[in-house]
């Protein structure tokens, strides 16, 4: 359930608002303001009758503003997200509207200095986790890396065609892959100057966890799932925390290995351990994408939907003939171990 507040500025929009919520079979309450002109509408409405709803109220005339609200709570009968005639339409039912999905994105992305700090915390976690060869350790440094909002904007921002959001979850991704690398390299090369902790670590054992000797079907399978379900998480009211470190999970450990990789003289470990993580962004991102566009997600205007619909064609493709290029690579330096 949403709760919409419209805020009109004249009696003629307020007619016209009121018109097209009852259209929509939606009750509200009108509130006067001292101008006499101004009224404030407030409509509750299920997530997915959100949408339609400010498509309509884009036509309106005059100065109309729209603030959506995610209740806390419901009391009473009657309110529920059942649609009116009983029916369910696959996952549009469940979707968030273009406008939330858009907030939802945005909200994914702190400030650069905070995405930044928090990612290279979590590349030095990552790395220890990795030179104590402790799964416990790894799964903190996922817990850590705010990996999920950059990859979910920028997959949001191409299925509504937002350039300027495209460009700051990219951006935030290369910020952050280069950041944890850094920080991974930086605290490997320290650890190796020490002689306790070189003489605790169990090299192959460690170099293991960058996961370049799987099958790089599986590693694809499990980045396009995580994309999948980060993409779902974000279309719907559903929790996207959890799925952050699923996508963490695929990504955080061959970092660390690459640092590790590069203090201990591995240069096939380090390679492969790149490529691993070259897959998992790009195999992410195209999952989030097509979840994305398939949920029904698409720019407001009609006219540009072709024009967007190209240019996601062109992205994939793009992303897909990458993904190929690495698992090629990654299967030549599997072969090579």
């Amino acid at each position: 359930m949403r709760l919409l507040t419209v805020l009109t500025s004249s009696a003629s929009s307020t007619d016209e608002v009121t018109a097209i919520i009852e259209r929509h079979d939606l009750e509200y309450s009108l509130t006067d303001h001292a101008d006499g002109e101004s009224r404030t509408i407030t409509v509750p409405a299920p997530a997915h009758a959100v949408e339609p709803l400010e498509d309509d109220l884009a036509a309106v005339e005059g100065d109309v503003a729209i603030v959506v609200e995610e209740p806390m709570a419901i009391v009473g009968r009657g309110w529920d997200d059942s649609p009116p005639d009983g029916r369910r339409e696959w996952l549009s039912f469940e979707r968030i509207s273009r406008s939330e999905l858009r907030s939802k994105a945005q909200s994914q992305l702190p400030s650069l200095v905070i995405f930044a700090a928090m990612t290279a915390i979590s590349g030095v976690v990552a790395t220890t986790g990795v030179l104590l060869n402790s799964l416990a350790v790894l799964v903190g440094a996922m817990v850590i890396a705010p990996l999920l909002g950059p990859a979910m904007a920028s997959s949001a921002a191409t299925v509504l065609d937002e350039r300027r959001l495209f460009v700051r979850g990219v951006k935030h991704q290369l910020v952050g892959i280069g950041v944890a690398t850094t920080s991974a390299l930086a605290f490997a090369i320290f650890a190796r100057t020490s002689r306790v902790i070189t003489g605790a670590v169990d090299l192959q054992a460690s170099l293991g966890l960058g996961s370049h000797g799987l099958p790089p079907s599986l590693l694809v399978t499990v980045a396009v799932c995580s994309g999948i379900a980060g993409g779902l998480g974000m279309a719907t009211t559903g929790i996207t925390d959890l799925i952050g470190v699923m996508i963490a999970a695929a990504i955080m450990p061959p970092i660390g290995v690459v640092g590790v990789g590069v203090a201990w003289g591995q240069p096939e470990a380090v390679l492969g351990s790149l490529v691993v993580v070259a897959v998992n962004v790009i195999a992410i991102n195209v999952g989030a994408i097509a979840t994305l566009w398939t949920v029904g997600f698409h720019p407001s205007d009609r006219s540009r939907i072709r024009t967007t619909r190209g240019a996601i064609i062109r992205r994939v493709v793009v992303l897909t003939g990458l993904l190929l290029l690495s698992i090629r690579l990654l299967e030549a330096v599997s072969n090579g171990l």
